[in-house]
């Protein structure tokens, strides 16, 4: 077996995957590692994670994971008095959430026999599963008209939907985002207590859905009837 060090490994087979994304814009960058593409005022990033219990010759953990990132939500942000320290993070998440049914999903790339087979299927994975995300932010507007009525995968948190969606369309349509995630909540009625009696700062913070939607209700002057 190779017994490069694991994240020589690792590091290697980032760049590699990397290069194989320079048609499609993407650069590479060690110090994240990540792969990056810039469009006007978005920026699309591939990000690599490996593992502290990685055994050289046995196992070299490989995760992928995908953001978004546009400066002009950052101004919105402290414009609008979203009740969070201002953000360039719009959505996304680990590769297997950004597609249904979520998956966790890793690679073991220790072995050199098997390793290009590896690195070859990661490549595909973002190939279809990564790149179709960020392609659809070439679209703004339509996606945030999908997000105000349904859940898309990259938005984990409803309140990162409630946020997009306001940005791109406004209250009204935030509204409506907000409707649909109250509604799946496992109890409204912890959504509602938050907002009308409020026990808990204004702020985004850690914690259950219903609370930051509660936050983001009392705040943004939204869903206050829901």
């Amino acid at each position: 077996m190779d017994q490069e060090p694991p994240r020589q490994i690792f590091l290697d087979a980032c760049c590699e995957i990397s290069s194989r994304l320079e048609s499609v814009g993407f650069r590479f960058a060690k110090s994240g590692p990540h792969a990056s593409r810039r469009a006007g005022d978005w920026t699309f990033r591939i990000s690599f994670q490996s593992n502290y219990l990685n055994v050289s010759g046995e196992y070299v953990e490989l995760v992928v994971h995908a953001s978004v990132y546009n400066k002009a939500i950052r101004e919105w942000d402290e414009r609008n008095g979203w009740p969070a320290n201002g953000s360039d993070w719009i959505a996304g998440g680990h590769l297997g959430n950004l597609r249904t049914p979520y998956h966790w999903r890793t690679w073991n790339i220790a072995n050199p026999l098997t390793r290009q087979a590896e690195i070859a299927n990661i490549v595909a994975n973002v190939q279809t599963t990564v790149l179709p995300f960020f392609e659809r932010f070439g679209a703004p507007r339509e996606l945030a008209e999908e997000l105000a009525h349904s859940e898309v995968p990259g938005f984990m948190f409803p309140q990162n939907a409630v946020r997009f969606v306001f940005w791109q369309l406004g209250p009204e349509a935030a509204e409506n985002c907000m409707s649909y995630w109250v509604a799946r909540l496992p109890s409204p009625d912890v959504f509602r207590s938050e907002r009308d009696v409020p026990t808990l700062r204004d702020r985004l913070a850690a914690g259950s859905d219903a609370n930051n939607l509660a936050r983001v209700a009392r705040t943004m002057k939204i869903g206050l009837s829901l």
